[in-house]
């Protein structure tokens, strides 16, 4: 995934203290201000978030990481959303993938912390990789297969029998719940002040809403 690859340079450049990062919230500093350089591989994240109007993208800040010239109180801003264009036309039903069989992690596990990709073994014998991401302790996160069924058993379900996707909420939903599972496995606790995590919770809040519409227009139709 492009945050493993974009943080390990991270880790290149700033040394092998552990394996990963680590960061904590601070509700001290600057305001709109996102991070901030601590030194070694310790980094603090703004609490207080982004003045309105501005963003902190948790890919952005994995680029800044990649810094080798990175001095203490070093910061990174936030910024300015960027434009987007939204699709226009007509949805059309997007396929699932074929599930694979035997990708859940070996040990039985959900979430697994780790140091290297060998501790991210599935059922199947072959490995995962071992992510970065906001933790305060160092270590990294076991990426789980899309066909892992005890982590998206929902996305399974939604792609139901026919192995398709009709709903353009949930196709989006869970692209994007999939994509940024390993930043949903963060530790530290003002995780809300990435945009990536306000976008999440505004995807689910569409298909939590298209699901329910569903479930009710099921219900008017079993009473006809």
């Amino acid at each position: 995934m492009v945050m493993k690859v974009v943080l390990c340079l991270a880790l290149i450049a700033l040394g092998n203290a552990s394996y990963c990062s680590t960061f904590t919230c601070d509700s001290s500093l600057a305001s709109n201000v996102c991070a901030s350089f601590t030194s070694g591989q310790a980094f603090k994240l703004n609490s207080n978030g982004c003045q309105s109007g501005y963003e902190c993208a948790a890919l952005n800040l994995y680029a800044w990481l990649k810094g080798s010239t990175l001095a203490a109180g070093a910061t990174f801003s936030c910024s300015v959303p960027s434009s987007s264009t939204t699709a226009s036309g007509t949805w059309t039903s997007i396929s699932c993938p074929t599930k694979e069989a035997n990708k859940n992690f070996k040990n039985g596990q959900t979430v697994i912390s780790c140091t290297s990709d060998t501790d991210c073994q599935l059922a199947d014998l072959t490995y995962s990789d071992c992510s970065c991401i906001f933790k305060t302790d160092g270590s990294g996160v076991c990426i789980p297969s899309s066909s892992n069924d005890q982590l998206f058993s929902g996305f399974w379900d939604d792609c139901g029998t026919s192995n398709t996707l009709t709903d353009y909420d949930t196709y989006m939903y869970w692209s994007y719940y999939v994509g940024t599972w390993d930043l949903q496995q963060s530790t530290v606790s003002c995780m809300n002040i990435f945009m990536e995590t306000q976008k999440l919770s505004d995807l689910f809040d569409a298909y939590d809403g298209a699901a329910a519409l569903a479930v009710g227009v099921f219900g008017l139709l079993a009473l006809h």
